[in-house]
């Protein structure tokens, strides 16, 4: 047996894994697909360079120096580690001296691979790789992205804790909003609270945008202090097991007349989408349903980003929820909602949380 349980990734949900991308292989007529960018998915742990899939075992590629965290947390076995360059190694070390592209060229001839499925492949190793060993390339990210789309059980308990931690940086701050404060030092605060309770980071920088700043959807934080009669967006995410959370609110300080209505028309637009959230929705339509809101208020034009995304061991990935989108939502799928309205002069608001899609409906995750 090939495979070692490990509590980052469970050998079971690596088996289904294989199974599924196995299938692709056949079915793709491949000899082997090269994962770089989902190496973690596979493995389990992010001390990898690749993974390699076959109908033999699978095989991990790492740096010399990643190889023992690899070992302690990876569920795959066969470990091959590399170094560019000759050095003394220590008893029973076996290290591949060369550079990366070089040793996946030489697991591939190994391996007889004549066609070979990869998700990503920088342009010069690629063009480095075909030099070392001839064989029919073919860029496949797909293959993955839709494995990737529907949790397992325990990637949803993963997603939960994480949409929970982020629960604990919002209600920190909430307690912080108060005029005088800085962004910088709500952020700060924020990601302690979130950290000291057991996320490994943040999946993305936290967004504090008070006043001017929060008409930014993508706003940095500041040393700008909070006033009177602004609106304030607090964006931020905590990770669990390599799982991201994302979740905004929008507070306010002495709100104007148009600064409530834009946080009510935010409110009922997310409403109006996570009512639409079930298994065979078409994402497309959970958009239109909060961008309809918005266009009935006339705030369309103050409307500059799609409702969601999927979220997973990436804070972004499939599905998509914006217009044109072709996705499909289904059971066990983990998905932001996240309606912005974002109007110079007077203010930004958005209200994001994580949703659960099941058969009968949804499931709130950060409620």
């Amino acid at each position: 047996m090939f495979l070692i349980p490990h509590p980052k990734l469970d050998w079971v949900d690596l088996l289904a894994r294989l199974r599924e991308l196995r299938a692709e292989l056949v079915a793709r007529e491949l000899d082997a697909f090269v994962a770089i960018r989902n190496a973690r998915y596979l493995s389990g742990t992010t001390a990898v360079s690749a993974v390699i899939i076959s109908m033999r075992e699978p095989m991990l590629l790492c740096r010399r120096l990643e190889f023992d965290r690899a070992k302690r947390e990876s569920v795959i076995k066969n470990i091959q580690a590399y170094f560019p360059r000759r050095v003394p190694l220590r008893r029973d070390e076996r290290v591949y001296f060369g550079e990366f592209w070089q040793l996946l060229a030489e697991r591939l001839r190994e391996l007889n691979a004549q066609n070979v499925g990869y998700d990503s492949l920088g342009w010069e190793t690629l063009q480095k790789l075909r030099n070392a060993y001839k064989a029919d390339y073919r860029e496949l990210p797909e293959l993955i992205i839709e494995m990737r789309k529907i949790k397992s059980k325990r990637e949803i308990s993963w997603l939960r804790r994480a949409a929970e931690l982020a629960i604990k940086g919002m209600v920190r701050a909430a307690e912080l909003i108060e005029e005088g404060r800085s962004e910088l030092e709500i952020a700060a605060e924020v990601e302690y609270a979130m950290r000291r309770s057991g996320s490994e980071g943040t999946p993305f920088n936290t967004i504090v945008a008070s006043g001017k700043n929060s008409w930014l959807p993508h706003a940095t934080v500041t040393h700008r202090r909070l006033r009177r009669g602004e609106l304030i967006v607090v964006d931020l995410g905590a990770v669990y097991k390599g799982y991201a959370s994302d979740m905004a609110r929008t507070f306010s300080l002495a709100p104007t007349r148009k600064q409530l209505k834009l946080l009510d028309v935010v409110r009922r637009a997310q409403e109006a989408a996570i009512k639409r959230v079930r298994d065979g929705a078409k994402a497309a339509s959970v958009d239109k349903a909060a961008r309809e809101v918005i266009r009935r208020a006339g705030y369309e034009k103050f409307c500059s980003h799609g409702t969601g995304h999927g979220i997973g061991l990436d804070v972004h990935e499939a599905p998509s929820l914006a217009p044109g989108s072709k996705d499909v939502l289904y059971d066990g799928m983990v998905i932001s909602v996240e309606p912005g309205i974002y109007m110079p002069g007077v203010g930004g608001a958005r209200w994001e949380d994580i949703v659960l899609v099941a058969v009968e409906g949804n499931q709130i995750l950060t409620q």
